[in-house]
């Protein structure tokens, strides 16, 4: 009995340098753990099959229930990401549906060239081979030309995304937000590339600089200095040394404004209580013994002594005779 054909690949080569390649640290910023576990389990299913995966519904969820705590709506996030990033081919994703590219076709073909089987052609973007949904050479196909397009134009917008990536990686701008916030994610690294041409690094960096001072997170740290580049082209500032004296004059003025007393400021009305307390009439405290009535009343108390003190005395001789 002939040994059943087999397509997939029992193992993959994995670099060592997969956690720190830009596209996985982009990932990893944007989505976190989970983006990053996707991204393995993508290629996972890729080389289980062979070079290529028909993207579903079906497939979404499978690996939606193999990531914990993924949905399905974080899954077809990271994909369309890795799309964009160039890691897989956008013309095929959006002819056919399939997940595939280049380098991972390079790595099947040295991964089976000991095998027998006829080489593969279905969804093939290598060695001339154009892409085709039913396996035909470009020569022969005339919806190849189109699709052939898409491919090459997929290729330019990696390698302009390359080219911007290593732009963004040469620059003080790109290593001072690195330290800050971490590696920034792909709306973010475009936005910056975009800041260094039109500003220049030197100024960019010290927007940075200042955001940084001002406790900017990592979060809000687009829309910032969006406002303080865009304050500084209304201002017409260009170079770093008119955006610290923009600055230094900023600071002036506040610290004038804190030191100046206000003599306008309106005194605070009397509160009710105290208004009643001084409109109540004060009385004095009467002084000991300055009743009179009090003082008959003490005289009449020792008249009635004396008067008891001379009748016991009478009434004493009177026994004594």
């Amino acid at each position: 009995m002939a040994r059943p054909k087999k397509d997939g690949l029992d193992y993959f080569p994995f670099d060592v340098d997969f956690d720190t390649n830009e596209k996985t640290e982009a990932i990893n910023g944007e989505f976190g753990a989970k983006g990053t576990l996707i991204f393995i389990y993508l290629l996972l299913a890729i080389y289980r099959k062979g070079y290529f995966l028909q993207w579903d519904e079906l497939v979404k969820n499978q690996l939606a229930n193999r990531v914990p705590g993924a949905t399905g709506e974080l899954v077809e996030q990271v994909v369309k990401r890795l799309i964009s990033y160039g890691t897989f081919n956008e013309a095929l994703f959006t002819s056919d549906n399939v997940l595939t590219s280049q380098r991972i076709q390079a790595t099947y073909l040295d991964a089976t060239k000991r095998r027998k089987n006829d080489k593969p052609s279905l969804y093939w973007i290598n060695d001339g081979i154009n892409v085709t949904s039913s396996g035909v050479n470009v020569d022969i196909n005339p919806q190849s030309k189109v699709k052939e397009n898409k491919v090459n134009k997929t290729k330019t917008n990696k390698n302009q995304q390359k080219k911007s990536s290593v732009v963004a990686h040469d620059t003080s701008a790109f290593k001072l937000w690195e330290n800050l916030w971490g590696f920034p994610n792909a709306i973010a690294l475009e936005t910056l590339v975009e800041w260094i041409h039109e500003f220049g690094d030197e100024l960019v960096s010290f927007a940075i600089r200042y955001a940084a001072k001002r406790d900017v997170k990592n979060k809000g740290a687009v829309n910032y200095l969006t406002k303080v580049l865009e304050g500084y082209k209304q201002k017409g500032i260009t170079t770093v040394d008119e955006a610290q004296a923009a600055l230094d004059k900023h600071q002036q003025v506040i610290a004038s404004n804190r030191s100046v007393p206000n003599f306008n400021k309106p005194i605070e009305p009397e509160p009710d209580w105290f208004k009643q307390q001084q409109e109540q009439p004060q009385t004095a405290k009467p002084e000991p013994n300055s009743n009179p009535e009090s003082n008959s009343d003490l005289a009449a108390m020792f008249a009635e002594l004396e008067q008891a003190k001379n009748e016991s005395k009478s009434n004493s001789e009177q026994k004594s005779q």
